[in-house]
Order: C-alpha cells, then sequence, then structure tokens
C-alpha cells in the first residue's frame, strides 16, 4: 500500500454555516429531541430532570435541567463540539450517546440559540452558545460564552452540580408567531402533551426502578409500561437470549380489552392498542424503537395484543444499525430468523385470544353487558349460522352519519374503516366450526327502501352527466347490488 503520508494535501474543514444547518436535518421531532438531550442527563448520572417551557409567542423557550455531575471547560466545549465522539470508541456499558451529535443535531431541530451552562460540585457555572444567525453570518464556528438571560441558569445555582440545555428562538416550532396567536399557542401546549407521553414510555424501565425522575412544568411524570406486567397484565409466554446471550427477547400477549377494567383502560391506552403492537427495542433500558414488526410483518388488528420487547446493549450500536436519533433499528442476518420465529409464536397466542374472545364477546350482538363498540356486529341464527352486519353505534360512524352534510373524505373514512375492520378472522373460525349452517346470499332477496334510494341518487348523478336514461339504468344493472334487483327498474323514472 501506497504511504499516504508521502503526498501532498490540505486542509478543507466545512463550511461553518453549511455544515451547522445539515445539523438541523436530521429528521427530530420535539418529543424524540427532547428524549435524546434527557439521554445525556443520564449519562452524566443525573438522578432529577426538569423539563421546563414557557409560552411567549416568537420568544417562546424551553430547557432541560439536571442534576448530573456537570462539566468542566474543556468538557462542555467539547460537548458543545459537532462530532465529539467517534461512535468507534469503547464507550461505558451505560452511556446513551454514540456519536457525539446528538446534543447539537437534537437542539438544532428545534431552535436557532443552543445554550449550554454546566457546573461541577465546588465550582462556579460555565456556559457556551450557539447562535445559528450568528454562525451564518460570519461563516465561523463562533462558540460564544454568553447567555441571553441569567434568571435562566437560577436553578444551577440550588444545585451542588449539573447542567441546563436551553432552546431559544424556537424558529421550527413557533417561528414568528406573536404571544396573542391562540391557534398557535394550542399547538405548541399540544406538542408538550405529546412529549410527556412520548417521555413516560422511552424512560420508562428508568421511572419504574426510581433511576431517574422527570418533571415538566413541575409535574411529575409518571411511567408508562406498554406490557402491563401488573396484577392485570401481559402475560409473559417466552423469555429467550439471542446472539450469544447478548440479546434478550421477551414475548408478551397484553389480557382481552374485556379483561381491562373500565377505569384502567384509558391509562391502558387501549383505544392505541392496533398501533402499539409489534417489536419494542431497548438500548440499556431506553426504549429506542417501539411498535414497528421491523418490517418481518405486518401490522394487523387480530395481533394488536402482542408485544415482543428486545434488549440489547449499546456494544451493539452498529450491528443493529442504531440512527443518530435513536428512533431506528434494523436487527442483524443472525437474530432476524429467531424473531421471525418468535413473532410468528406471539402473534399466534395474541390472535388467539382476540379470535375466541372476539368472535363471542365484540362482535355477538346479543351480548349487551360490554361497552366496547365493533365496527362489525353479528346475530346468530337459530340455524347456527351468523349474519354479519355494520355497528351504526360505533362512534365514527354514528358522528359522520350524524352530520348534516357528509363530505367526500368522510366517505372515504368509512370506507376505510369498513375494510379495515373487516372480521375475515372471525368467519373463516365460524365456518369452520359449522360450515353447513354457512349464510349464503340467497338468489332472490327483498328490494329494502334504502336500495331503492341509492339506486335513484345514482341515476340521478348518471343523467347529470349527460347518459340517456336508457345508458343511465343500463349502467346502474351492472353495479353491485343493483344487479340482483331487475325490478328497481321501476323506481328509476
Amino acid at each position: 500500500m501506497n504511504n499516504l503520508n508521502n503526498y501532498i494535501s490540505e486542509e478543507t474543514p466545512p463550511k461553518a454555516s453549511a455544515m451547522i444547518n445539515t445539523f438541523r436535518a436530521f429528521g427530530y421531532n420535539l418529543q424524540t429531541a427532547i428524549a435524546d438531550i434527557i439521554d445525556n442527563s443520564i449519562s452524566a448520572e443525573a438522578g432529577n430532570i426538569w423539563v421546563n417551557y414557557e409560552w411567549k409567542g416568537a420568544e417562546s423557550w424551553v430547557s432541560i435541567i439536571d442534576d448530573g455531575v456537570g462539566m468542566d471547560s474543556n468538557t462542555l466545549v467539547s460537548a458543545m463540539t459537532p462530532g465529539c465522539k467517534d461512535p468507534n470508541d469503547e464507550r461505558e456499558i451505560t452511556d446513551l450517546g454514540r456519536f457525539g451529535l446528538g446534543l447539537k443535531t437534537s437542539s438544532f431541530s428545534q431552535c436557532k440559540t443552543l445554550t449550554v451552562a454546566t457546573k461541577r460540585a465546588d465550582s462556579k457555572i460555565l456556559k457556551r452558545c450557539w447562535d445559528l444567525d450568528f454562525v451564518n453570518k460570519t461563516e465561523k464556528w463562533s462558540l460564544l460564552d454568553y447567555i441571553s438571560d441569567e434568571s435562566h441558569i437560577e436553578k444551577l445555582d440550588e444545585l451542588d452540580s449539573g447542567s441546563i440545555v436551553l432552546w431559544e428562538h424556537l424558529d421550527r416550532l413557533v417561528g414568528i408567531s406573536h404571544i396573542e396567536n391562540e391557534a398557535a399557542r394550542k399547538v405548541f401546549l399540544s406538542e408538550f402533551s405529546s412529549v410527556e407521553e412520548h417521555l413516560s414510555l422511552v424512560f420508562h424501565r428508568y421511572l419504574e426502578k426510581k433511576k431517574i425522575k422527570i418533571w415538566i412544568n413541575g409535574l411529575e411524570i409518571k411511567p408508562w409500561d406498554p406490557f402491563m406486567k401488573d396484577s392485570e397484565g401481559g402475560q409473559l409466554i417466552c423469555n429467550e437470549f439471542l446472539d450469544n446471550s447478548n440479546v434478550h427477547v421477551k414475548c408478551y400477549v397484553l389480557p382481552h380489552i374485556s379483561k381491562i377494567k373500565k377505569d384502567k383502560r384509558e391509562s391502558a391506552k387501549t383505544e392505541k392498542w392496533y398501533g402499539l403492537q409489534g417489536f419494542y427495542i431497548y438500548r440499556n433500558e431506553r426504549l429506542l424503537l417501539y411498535a414497528d414488526w421491523l418490517g418481518l410483518f405486518s401490522k394487523n388488528e387480530h395481533y394488536k395484543n402482542a408485544r415482543i420487547l428486545i434488549d440489547i446493549s449499546n456494544q451493539l450500536d452498529h450491528d443493529w444499525k442504531i440512527d443518530i436519533k435513536k428512533a431506528t433499528a434494523s436487527p442483524p442476518v443472525n437474530v432476524r430468523k429467531d424473531l421471525v420465529r418468535l413473532g410468528k409464536m406471539t402473534r399466534l397466542a395474541a390472535g388467539g385470544v382476540y379470535r375466541f374472545r372476539g368472535n363471542q364477546v365484540m362482535l355477538d350482538d346479543s351480548i349487551k353487558s360490554f361497552d366496547f363498540q365493533p365496527v362489525w356486529k353479528a346475530t346468530k341464527k337459530r340455524d347456527g349460522a351468523f349474519e354479519y352486519f355494520i355497528n351504526e353505534e360505533h362512534p365514527v360512524l354514528n358522528k359522520i352519519m350524524n352530520n348534516e352534510v357528509v363530505e367526500k373524505k368522510d366517505i372515504k373514512t368509512i370506507l376505510k374503516l369498513i375494510g379495515e375492520t373487516t372480521p375475515v378472522e372471525a368467519i373463516i373460525q365460524n365456518y369452520s366450526e359449522n360450515p353447513e349452517s354457512a349464510e349464503l346470499r340467497s338468489e332472490q332477496r327483498e328490494l329494502e327502501n334504502g336500495t331503492i334510494q341509492l339506486a335513484k341518487l345514482m341515476f340521478k348523478s348518471l343523467q347529470k352527466s349527460g347518459l340517456s336514461n336508457e345508458i343511465a339504468i343500463k349502467q346502474i344493472l351492472r353495479i353491485e347490488p343493483f344487479n340482483e334487483y331487475p325490478q328497481i327498474i321501476e323506481y328509476l323514472n
């Protein structure tokens, strides 16, 4: 190999404004950005973390304060320097960082002014600031010894040690909104409601074990365990170690909704269970990726009770392709086959819970002791066959049907809802258990008034489009279900 030291070379540092603005485009949202800052607090051995925010229009701000060990001058400057860590360096097992970019990229994704103030025990407060407008103006990597308002760091005076990350000029979140802009204020507050929910999930194991406490504007966050490992919680059906014991997998099947007390359903987030199924990947007990089948399976209504916990260490970041945001992951080939096996087993168990309870409770129209409202319901006939129909009491359908004007988007919503929730598994199971009583469509059925009115609407619409009465009628008779009622012609005049 050629000795490259023998060749002429020159330094080509990146243009300050171009590079620092590139850091704004890593795809964080407010929730993942704040979680990334909290990772640094945990790595700094913090026991308490305070997230504060204030709506002041364009002057709104956010701060994350911790009582960790703090930093000296060299450590602070290093922490503010982009790429201060080599992702290939060996790290402490408790370190939640990797690239040395999280503080900067997460902050710049939300604000144009990032200030970090810190102090160690028996030391004075130090501060450094990145102002993107100043960097863009000067075209220099100018890290300032500056803070806009000393009152922001008063909390540090009360602590033996700790750090504060301050975000100002939140152009991505509030822009140039006036303080009296009520719509912008509601969006701002709504975002922080999502932050609370996100942190309660991402750090739930830390919160459960009392390793840390997190407050948002003075209110302590409570952990939310997606596996419901409490008295009425999920059932652990499998506990395995993979990849030479470097990967720990636990498979859970949550109870059927009917088993959860009404006053617990909100905290269990039962209305979101469809979206919460899948794998949950943790690194050092911090949730990275959740409710994702990792491309191995697709989400399905009948597997919404299935959740699989995967524990990995930070030594596997490269193998699992953990990104800067710590929001995506891809299992290595040597683990993927086992995850498929465990996923199939868990989904099968979850499907059994749903089908059993679903067929007998959720769909059965004769059972009235349950307040769950499915889209489809079923009535069992004397011969044992089931007749399936749309439940007009479903909240979404009921709301749209009671609107004075039904818009195109409402019709699309109804059609999508009906299509996605068609009880295919229930129909298959009922047929397999009692095939001789399967309800088939009779050749002659009574023509209902609703069908007539719908045909009339179609007929008028075709007439307005320029078709003759004869062609319009022929078109209608080619459309299901009108093709089954030739007598409908007499109503189309």
